[in-house]
C-alpha cells in the first residue's frame, strides 16, 4: 500500500497521551527499521507541543542509541527543563517497550529583535535544469540493486533533483559534495513547527551519504554501511517544504570510521537553516 504525503502528515501529528508523553508509529512499506528523519520529526513535534505558543524552534539535537522496530509503537517522554519568559528548552526520550532508541533536546525562542542577516545561497543551476531522483532510478536500475530500503517510500514523499545521482552509485574516491534541491509532493500548509519537522525528516538522508565519498564506496553499494550516531539542526528563518529548497552538502571529516556531514539549507535565495550529523562508515565484511 502506497504511503501518501496525508500519511506523513498525520504521522508526524502523533497522539497526545497526556501532558509530556506522545505516542507514534511507523510506515510498514518500507525498511524494518525506523527511518531516522521520522525520529528525529517526531520528536520536534513532540518537544514542540509541550512549548507557548509564540516560543518558535531554533536548535534541537538528537542522538540514536539503538535501531527502532516499525512494527511496534513509539512512546516519546517530554521532560521541560527549563521555561522562560523568552525561552523554552525540553528533553527528550523516545523507546519501544521499555527499550530506548532515541534521545533528543530542543529550545525555543519567542522571536524578538529586528536584525536579520542570512548568508546568500551558492550560484547553482535551477532545479528545471537538474535530474529528477525518479529519472536517475529508472536510467541506472543495475546500479540500484543494493538501495538503501528508504528510498522508494522517500521517493514517494519528496521530489529531488540533483547532478550527483550518477556518481552516488559509482566505486572509487569522490569529493564530499553534494546539492540537491527538494520540495514535498503536495501542500502542508504553513504551521511552523510541522514544517521543521518535515525539513528535519527529509535532511537526514544525504549527510552519511555524502560524508562516506572519500571512502570510495557508493551510497548504494551492498558492502556499506552507514548508520546516523546524532543529528543536530539550526533554525535560522522560516521554510515552506512544499516549495524548492536547496540543500548543499559536505563531509568536512572522517575518522575512526566515523564520518560527519554537514548541510546548508536554503529557500528564496537565503540560508534557512543548518544540518549536521555525525555517523557510522563501515564496509560490511565477507562471511
Amino acid at each position: 500500500m502506497a504511503f501518501t504525503v496525508s500519511d506523513l502528515l498525520r504521522l508526524l501529528r502523533l497522539e497526545r497521551q497526556d501532558q509530556w508523553l506522545f505516542n507514534g508509529y511507523s510506515p510498514t512499506c518500507g525498511a524494518q527499521r525506523v527511518y531516522g528523519g521520522q525520529m528525529l520529526g517526531q520528536s520536534i513535534m513532540a518537544m514542540g507541543q509541550t512549548v507557548p505558543e509564540a516560543h518558535r524552534l531554533h536548535s534541537m539535537q538528537g542522538y540514536f542509541l539503538q535501531p527502532g522496530d516499525v512494527h511496534k509503537p513509539i512512546n516519546f517522554k517530554v521532560q521541560p527543563i527549563r521555561e522562560g519568559r523568552n525561552f523554552s528548552t525540553r528533553l527528550l526520550l523516545a523507546y519501544q517497550d521499555d527499550r530506548p532508541i532515541f534521545s533528543g533536546a530542543a529550545s525555543f525562542q519567542r522571536p524578538e529583535g529586528e536584525h536579520r542577516r542570512l548568508a546568500p545561497m551558492p550560484n547553482v543551476t535551477p532545479a528545471s535544469g537538474m535530474m529528477s531522483e525518479a529519472e536517475y532510478y529508472a536510467d541506472e536500475l543495475p546500479l540500484v540493486a543494493g538501495c538503501h530500503s528508504h528510498t522508494p517510500l522517500l521517493m514517494s514523499l519528496f521530489e529531488r533533483r540533483s547532478e550527483h545521482w550518477r556518481s552516488w552509485a559509482k566505486p572509487g574516491p569522490r569529493e564530499p559534495v553534494n546539492g540537491i534541491w527538494c520540495r514535498l509532493r503536495e501542500p502542508c500548509g504553513d504551521g511552523p513547527l510541522l514544517c521543521q519537522a518535515l525539513l528535519a525528516y527529509i535532511c537526514d538522508l544525504d549527510l552519511m551519504n555524502t560524508a562516506m565519498r572519500p571512502r570510495g564506496v557508493g551510497a548504494i553499494d551492498p558492502s556499506a554501511h552507514a548508520a546516523s550516531l546524532d543529528h543536530t539542526m539550526w533554525f535560522h528563518a522560516a521554510v515552506q517544504p512544499d516549495r524548492w529548497f536547496y540543500y548543499d552538502l559536505t563531509g568536512p571529516s572522517a575518522v575512526k570510521n566515523r564520518g560527519l556531514g554537514s548541510g546548508s539549507l536554503y529557500q528564496d535565495g537565503v540560508l534557512v537553516a543548518t544540518a549536521m550529523q555525525e555517523g557510522l562508515l563501515r564496509e560490511r565484511q565477507n562471511g
